[in-house]
């Protein structure tokens, strides 16, 4: 694993060695050996050799499927097995054991977690602590077995199972040992250093050998070893001094801290948290809200804390603990302060020398500083400037507070939207509140209109102006894929509430319009109960995850994406920290050879690739359609296998979110924060993220776009079918018949297409006949024009605010006056979007339509803008500018007979466009409509 590119290390002076280990040192030459025999002469050394697993006496540790947790090898390993298992066993209960537990269970798989103690995470939790973390775990689907050893790994050359010392045994088809770590001393030992749990340091962090050093997990100090991150930096720290500066500054030792890192649990520890005879302890239970929090104190001092549930107030109590100051004037309300709600106080409370930021090391009196005398005036100021903030954020609320009080001139320029998150987040628990009582109420005229506009739409939840007294709920399915029983309920949903109607968008997702608010509550119980989330597919969000939607099932498909977009999924959603971004995110991931997802027009674009042989993604970063036009993303020359996507993806949003522009919407998408930085500043800031260097991208594989018609042999060697959705629009019913299609001939599924149609996979051929001879596909038949199955359109003005031109309407006419003109000889993509936000993506069609209006005369009238060329190489140009609506046929017409007229051998429209030029193209538009028709 890399933390920075090999021309980091050049540009430094630094002589970068890789693969070659260190057999022995002769500290008396001051001379090293490898293991290959090359001998290297230093002046002064550092041993930071780290720590291995510990495998315990357990037997047949030796099968296939058996893994330890701790280098990038077996986090590979291990997926590569997960994806063919139901069943993992993980032995061990501290922070590794629980995180991949989790991990496992995430992508699908039974998971075990065996402890042999009983009490999870025992070096950092009480009994209750971990009472009430073993019931976090088993709500996530984790089975937990306590106090239970385990004696052996069943099965022959593969696991099969495993068996406990009570005689009790359970089936597994692999097993994690994530059961501790001891450290790596094999170069101490070799080379005649005291070693004896770890090599052995002074206070100055040398070895028994002269101007020999050690840090990390390697060493033992005062008897001690450490294992966690924040005592090593602070060795790192002392131990750069002393080597630059001669033995001067000593390590008196670490506090050591720990806050869980699994999705879902607050859980945070630190210093001695067991009473020894003599200690007070303050404890706080909530068992109604699971809440937990624990003080030892120690001659009126705090010398340890346990917070379970709600550990705001962390960073208070480690300060605490780290000043040794008494609590005299503190108590009795020290422990609990920090959850009652009451005025802002903390930052009163707060030393200069007390630590905001935990993460960075950032003081209190360093935020100020900044903003005194470097004139940091927002939180994105003061994490340029100080670093505070930009890591996992737990720290942004105080640091607000801190602005506050220290700013009397905040910047002029905040937009509207920033300003209703801060004052109340739709995720507070305040908002949520008010949600209840509005459906409850059931008046929608009541409602603030901040709430009822603006906050609402973090959980899916649209009030349109054009239809008054209605909302729309817009369904999120990554990467376009409903089970039967998820398809069954949409349908159902609609005829109950929905006037029948359904709406696939160009996002792969499901709208649901005319629902009145008294029947929101039902609307969305029905759709969690099978495991669907409107969650964040408004606002400032990151919007659906759109892949293949044949993914893992076509020919061409190489990468399966599913539970790739999954997994990415599960990075945001219900997540406040990325449920607060500048502005809404697009991601698209694409593991196949045909792009049916126009994937480089989203904010990260994940392409498929190949790099030495290994399958994975090229990454492009920056695509949009709205704010100023459409813009294909930008090539970052980055390689990324499979399991590196969703840490890509979380350090883009991490990014984006802390340095994003907070003040102007017209020009805060990632594209901005590209263009500001351009791409190697940028590229730098991931790698610093992901602790490594990243390759140069590979040779992409992506021969074809636009929708796959018709059907569709698998690698399977069954078929998709097609159903063309014209302008994504479904009845009820027919969704449902879909579904029950897909029961009785296929798979029990249904994959929704950016396109807005939706494909029947997995149809042995054998059912093919019967299939098509239903009465479904004679509304929605598996071939029609290649202009309508080609054809994206967003809602428009019948039914949203933001559209200025009907839209679904205007692009079927238009595509069915094509298709009676031209023939179905050739395909051609019609993007329509109801306006310039873009929703039709009109700059990744070979033609895209934007709603907008002209004049004509003295008459305003509806009409178009025109943008030609768009492909997965570059977007589209506006040729036309305000074009009547009612022109649009014989103009597009026009257009397309002038390009198969003038087009060369095999070129496509896209390349022909870009060929000529817009010039030529608007000159012929002119004289078909005359020059009184445009602006």
């Amino acid at each position: 694993i890399y933390i920075r590119r090999w021309q980091w290390y050049e540009e430094r002076g630094v002589r970068l060695e890789v693969g070659r280990r260190v057999d022995r040192l002769f500290p008396k030459k001051k001379m090293l050996v490898t293991e290959d025999g090359d001998l290297y002469s230093y002046d002064k050394i550092v041993i930071a050799t780290g720590s291995r697993p510990f495998i315990p006496p357990i037997k047949g540790t030796d099968r296939k499927g058996v893994f330890t947790y701790r280098t990038a090898d077996d986090v590979f390993r291990i997926l590569d097995l997960a994806r063919v298992s139901e069943r993992a066993v993980v032995v061990g209960g501290g922070l590794l054991g629980l995180e991949v537990a989790k991990a496992l269970v995430d992508i699908g798989l039974e998971v075990t977690l065996v402890h042999l103690l009983d009490t999870l995470m025992e070096q950092q939790l009480d009994r209750t602590a971990s009472d009430l973390l073993k019931g976090d775990l088993e709500k996530m689907g984790i089975r937990v077995l306590l106090g239970k050893k385990t004696q052996e790994i069943l099965g022959g050359r593969k696991v099969e199972g495993v068996r406990f010392a009570d005689g009790e045994e359970i089936e597994a088809d692999l097993v994690i040992l994530a059961t501790g770590i001891r450290p790596n001393t094999d170069v101490g030992k070799n080379s005649g250093l005291e070693v004896r749990r770890g090599i052995v340091v002074d206070d100055y962090l040398e070895t028994s050998a002269s101007d020999v050093y050690a840090v990390g997990e390697c060493i033992e100090h005062r008897g001690r070893t450490y294992g966690l991150v924040a005592p090593i930096m602070e060795q790192v720290k002392v131990c750069a001094h002393n080597l630059i500066h001669g033995n001067r500054k000593r390590y008196e030792g670490s506090l050591t801290y720990a806050m869980l890192k699994v999705a879902g649990i607050n859980l945070f520890s630190a210093g001695d948290f067991r009473e020894k005879e003599g200690d007070e302890v303050v404890s706080y239970m909530d068992t109604g809200r699971s809440v937990y929090r624990k003080a030892v104190l120690r001659n009126n001092k705090i010398v340890g804390t346990v917070l379970h549930g709600d550990i705001r107030g962390n960073n208070y109590l480690l300060d605490l603990i780290r000043s040794g100051r008494e609590l005299s004037e503190e108590r009795p309300y020290f422990l609990i302060k920090h959850i009652v709600p009451r005025e802002e106080v903390e930052v009163e409370e707060l030393r200069d020398t007390d630590t905001v930021c935990n993460c960075n090391a950032v003081s209190k009196g360093e935020i100020v500083k900044a903003i005194l005398e470097g004139s940091a005036r927002s939180l994105e100021d003061v994490q340029n400037l100080t670093k505070a903030g930009t890591s996992c954020g737990g720290c942004v609320e105080l640091i607000e507070q801190i602005l506050r009080k220290y700013v009397t001139e905040r910047p002029e320029r905040v937009n509207r939207i920033e300003l209703i998150k801060k004052e109340l987040h739709p995720f507070d628990e305040e908002f949520r509140r008010r949600m209840e009582r509005y459906f409850e109420e059931g008046s929608w005229e009541s409602i603030p209109e901040e709430d009822r506009d603006v906050r609402l739409k973090w959980f899916g939840i649209f009030y349109r102006k054009a239809t008054p007294g209605y909302f729309m709920v817009r369904v999120r399915v990554p990467n376009g894929r409903l089970t039967y029983e998820q398809a069954k309920v949409i349908a159902l949903l609609s005829e109950r509430f929905c006037r029948g109607e359904v709406e696939v968008t160009s996002r792969q997702q499901i709208q649901l319009r005319w629902i009145e608010l008294p029947h929101l509550p039902e609307v969305l119980g029905a759709l969690e109960s099978v495991g669907l989330s409107t969650l964040q597919t408004g606002m400032d969000s990151v919007r659906n995850v759109t892949g293949d939607p044949l993914t893992g099932l076509a020919e061409d498909s190489l990468i399966d994406t599913l539970r790739l977009t999954q997994d990415i999924t599960r990075i945001f959603l219900g997540r406040k920290r990325y449920a607060d971004l500048p502005r809404k995110f697009n991601i698209a991931v694409l593991g196949s050879r045909t792009d049916s997802i126009n994937a480089p027009f989203n904010d990260i674009c994940l392409y498929l690739a190949e790099r030495e042989g290994r399958l994975g993604f090229n990454v492009y970063l920056g695509g949009k359609m709205g704010s100023g036009g459409p813009v294909r993303a930008i090539d970052m020359d980055i390689f990324i296998e499979p399991h590196e996507a969703v840490d890509l993806c979380r350090s883009v949003l991490d990014i984006y979110s802390t340095f994003g522009n907070r003040e102007n919407r017209n020009r805060n998408r990632l594209y901005f924060l590209l263009q500001e930085w351009g791409v190697d500043r940028f590229r730098e800031e991931i790698e610093q993220r992901v602790y490594r260097s990243l390759p140069p991208k590979g040779e992409e594989l992506v021969v074809r776009q636009g929708e796959r018609e018709g059907i569709i042999p698998l690698r399977n060697g069954t078929f998709a079918v097609l159903a063309t959705l014209p302008a994504g629009k479904i009845g009820a019913r027919s969704f449902r018949t879909a579904a029950e299609l897909s029961r009785r001939y296929g798979s029990r599924e249904i994959r929704l297409s950016v396109y807005q149609n939706l494909y029947i996979p997995n149809v042995p051929e054998e059912n093919l006949p019967r299939l098509l001879e239903e009465e479904f596909f004679v509304e929605h038949p598996v071939t029609d024009s290649p202009f309508t199955t080609h054809t994206v359109a967003c809602a428009g003005s019948d039914t949203c605010a933001y559209g200025v031109i009907p839209n679904k309407a205007d692009a079927l006419r238009v595509a069915r006056h094509l298709a009676g003109k031209l023939g179905s000889g050739t395909s051609f993509r019609l993007h329509w979007s109801g306006c310039a936000k873009g929703c039709g993506q009109h700059g990744a069609g070979d033609l895209g339509f934007v709603g907008t209006k002209t004049r004509l005369g003295e008459e305003v009238v509806l009409a178009v803008d025109i943008y030609a060329g768009g492909s997965a190489e570059r977007e589209g140009m506006k040729i036309f500018q305000g074009l009547p609506l009612s022109a649009v046929e014989r103009v597009a017409e026009k257009l397309l007979r002038f390009y198969e007229e003038n087009r060369q051998e095999g070129e496509s429209f896209s390349r022909f466009v870009h060929r000529i030029g817009p010039d030529p193209l608007k000159a012929l538009l002119l004289e078909e409509v005359g020059l009184g028709a445009v602006r």
